[in-house]
């Protein structure tokens, strides 16, 4: 609820109920225990940053906020410094260092459709590691992007060169006649005003369709044109994984964007707020990443297999897709044209249910070998 009422301090109120989990607010009403109020605040401090890979800032905030609330504080107090732990042992160099990038990808493919014709352009990734997520103290990073960790790739996959296109989902609503969501008793959408979709095919809003990232698709939209493309191929398609598409955007880079952290670079390779004149546009138009992998910054959010969590606590670390069994919304990555560049970097998420749909959701596919 209160995410829904406070919709612009989302990262704020995440901070405050991830407290309120760590039995801050029930720590602060149950007594000090002999403890001056100033060093308590600051082991509970000490205690969030550890637990939720909070900043000390972030943390100190969150915990003067409970107090103050509770009354225990009358008001902001200085908070000492925790006293210092012995140092831990030296962590092996892949610990602390980003892993070397992997080699750069093989030559694009397609696979043949049961008509003769192609589907759409695939690139191999190798095997490898990277850091996940969000290194604790980027000032441009949501709680959500964080513990930053290592997550392995075993085994190679082959994702999208480009997100799925008009040209690749008409094709497979044309074959199945596949209704648009509204037919299906969908009765909200989500980033876009109302328009006719009573249309087998999924609005272009205008723009366009042909080589556009086709939108106006759902989760589940996506998850049905993977079964209807391995079918067609036989060969497993599917959404990647969250890791796997994170693995696949930085391309072995560990910066805020697979090009580097000069935010001005960014409208050589993707399509935002401050260049996309309020639409979609073809893909490939901008510069791929290293792995020769377009628009994975910005031009359409993407969707990915991974239920939504508000952190990474607890998440796989062999790249393997994170679901719950009780369901939930699922995850989107990338940022799309209507976004600022904060919202394309690498490891930026989103969440939509999986009935969700509008003019600022497409996908990008991957398969197995």
């Amino acid at each position: 609820m209160l995410r829904d009422l406070c919709g612009q301090h989302k990262r704020e109120v995440f901070i405050l109920v991830s407290a309120l989990r760590q039995r801050v607010a029930a720590d602060l009403l149950g007594g000090s225990g002999g403890l001056p109020t100033p060093l308590l605040l600051g082991r509970l401090g000490k205690r969030l940053e550890d637990e939720l890979a909070l900043t000390g800032e972030a943390a100190r905030w969150a915990v003067e906020t409970w107090a103050l609330a509770l009354g225990v504080i009358a008001g902001p107090v200085i908070v000492p410094t925790p006293t210092p732990t012995p140092a831990a042992a030296p962590q092996p160099a892949n610990k602390t260092k980003p892993p070397p990038p992997p080699p750069a990808p093989a030559t694009p493919f397609r696979d043949r459709l049961k008509d003769g014709s192609d589907g759409p352009e695939m690139v191999w990734l190798p095997p490898g590691r990277f850091f996940m997520g969000s290194a604790d103290g980027d000032a441009l990073a949501f709680v959500d992007e964080q513990p930053r960790h290592e997550v392995r790739i075993a085994r190679p996959f082959a994702i999208g060169r480009f997100p799925v296109t008009f040209d690749d989902y008409d094709r497979f609503v044309v074959a199945t006649k596949r209704p648009p969501a509204a037919k299906r008793g969908v009765l909200g959408r989500l980033f876009g005003a109302a328009e006719d979709r009573q249309r087998e095919l999924p609005s272009d809003q205008g723009w366009g369709r042909g080589r556009r990232p086709v939108i106006e698709v759902s989760w589940e939209d996506a998850a049905a044109y993977c079964v209807w493309l391995t079918e067609q191929t036989g060969w497993t398609y599917r959404l990647p994984s969250e890791a796997q598409w994170e693995y696949a955007c930085r391309a072995g880079t560990q910066t805020r964007w697979s090009f580097g952290d000069d935010e001005r670079a960014l409208g050589n390779h993707a399509w935002f707020k401050d260049n996309s004149d309020g639409k979609t546009h073809p893909v490939g138009e901008k510069q791929p990443n290293p792995w020769g992998l377009h628009d994975l910054h910005g031009n359409v959010w993407e969707w990915v297999q991974d239920h939504w969590h508000y952190h990474y606590q607890g998440a796989p670390t062999d790249g393997s897709a994170w679901e719950d069994a009780a369901g939930g919304s699922r995850v989107l990555r990338g940022g799309d044209w209507f976004d600022d560049a904060r919202y394309c970097r690498s490891a930026r998420r989103y969440q939509v249910g999986p009935a969700g749909l509008g003019v600022r959701l497409g996908f990008r596919l991957a398969r197995g070998p």
